[in-house]
């Protein structure tokens, strides 16, 4: 079994690996310029099939599972483009895995085949707004029933490829906070057409952002938009849940990203430390100022790798919930962490020409930053999360 799985998630790289490689250091360097989309990119991912990589076969895609997921990301992630291209292709397969597992069997017939063979695009996840950030039971965007539809308004912020999508996901109460028997109790999750809705009742505003030039964030206005009943993820009021369960899959996937990015700036500056002389004769990679931040780093990536695989691991073989959220929030964390770190190293390394955007490593730098930061969720809030949950320390916030 393990060497089937080998097999496949080998196959699978190569075949990223070709289609990757197409798009070198000038195509990112002129879309980071123009804070374009990279439209070609995805639609060459698209058309191959990589975004049906975890869709059942059923229904058109390959039949393959998380780990499958990873490795397309990982390859993304490890070339010119980094993170920030990989990110597109990361919010496809997470979407895909909430889909196949939570979605209503017309529905999976419905859209599925067409996600899997890249004519519709699954790239938006809308669950945060203005006021309720990372405390998301405080979410205010409502679903009201009427007949065999939910209207839905509401605003959702820093919500990216809404432009570039047909289809989504968005978090919305169906029972007001205040009705609610928990406060975790009267979320669900709904399956969006967003090229009907888009300019008819989700009015998109682009937030200017300097960090990913080319990946739009935008604020969405919702008003008065009809999803059909069937369109419910999961069951209804029980949304929370669902996120939760799934937010160890989306932090799983942003881990390997981390990884890969990671192990290819270190691979970028260690190439670059052997051919640079600053005082000849020897090169800078001699010098143990040199070797030992980058070194660090590596083997620090080495462990967000492990912890990464334990997550995914714990996550396809459906252990317990507590015990998938573990590992994947300490790998989300030391993953990404060190990716900031190696990329920052790199750029040290590298001096001034790691700061030029035609070498690349300060667009690996740009999307570390932001995954370490406040990317899905805040280093805080994992330390948060291990102090409370894993520690059995008292919260420092309020209920």
């Amino acid at each position: 079994m393990l060497t089937r799985r080998s097999e496949a998630v080998e196959l699978i790289r190569r075949s990223v690996r070709v289609i990757v490689d197409r798009y070198g250091s000038r195509y990112w360097f002129e879309k980071d310029e123009r804070r374009e989309y990279p439209v070609e990119f995805v639609e060459d991912l698209a058309s191959n099939g990589v975004f049906g990589v975890n869709i059942p076969e059923e229904y058109g895609g390959a039949g393959y599972g998380l780990f499958e997921a990873a490795a397309v990301l990982e390859e993304i992630a490890a070339s010119p483009g980094g993170m920030a291209a990989s990110n597109s292709v990361h919010a496809a397969l997470f979407n895909n895995h909430i889909l196949v597992k939570y979605g209503r069997s017309e529905v999976k017939e419905r859209y599925l085949p067409d996600i899997a063979k890249g004519r519709l695009k699954f790239q938006v996840y809308a669950v945060t707004e203005p006021h309720a950030g990372f405390n998301t039971v405080r979410i205010s965007t409502f679903a009201r029933r009427e007949g065999d539809y939910y209207v839905i308004t509401g605003t959702k912020t820093f919500i990216s490829r809404v432009k570039y999508s047909n289809l989504g996901i968005l978090a919305a109460r169906t029972t007001p906070l205040e009705k609610a028997p928990r406060k975790t109790f009267g979320i669900t999750l709904f399956l969006v057409d967003l090229d009907k809705a888009k300019g008819k009742y989700i009015r998109v505003e682009e937030v200017p952002n300097n960090l990913r030039r080319f990946v739009d964030t935008n604020t969405l206005y919702i008003e008065e938009l009809p999803v059909p009943e069937d369109h419910v993820l999961g069951e209804v009021d029980k949304g929370f849940y669902i996120l939760m369960e799934e937010s160890n899959v989306e932090r799983a996937l942003m881990a390997s990203q981390c990884v890969a990015s990671g192990r290819w700036v270190i691979r970028k500056a260690v190439e670059y430390a052997k051919q640079r002389v600053v005082f000849p004769p020897d090169p800078i990679a001699k010098y143990q100022g040199i070797q030992f931040p980058l070194a660090d780093a590596w083997m620090r990536l080495e462990a967000g790798d492990l912890l990464k695989q334990r997550a995914l691991e714990a996550i396809e073989r459906g252990e317990d919930r507590r015990v998938a959220g573990y590992y994947a929030n300490i790998a989300k964390y030391i993953a990404c962490e060190a990716c900031y770190q190696a990329a920052r190293m790199a750029m040290w390394t590298m001096g001034g020409y790691g700061y030029s955007a035609e070498m690349d490593v300060e667009r690996h730098w740009r999307a570390a930053e932001l995954s370490a930061g406040v990317g899905q969720i805040s280093p805080h809030m994992i330390l948060n999360y291990v102090a409370t949950q894993v520690l059995g320390m008292p919260r420092s916030y309020g209920e």
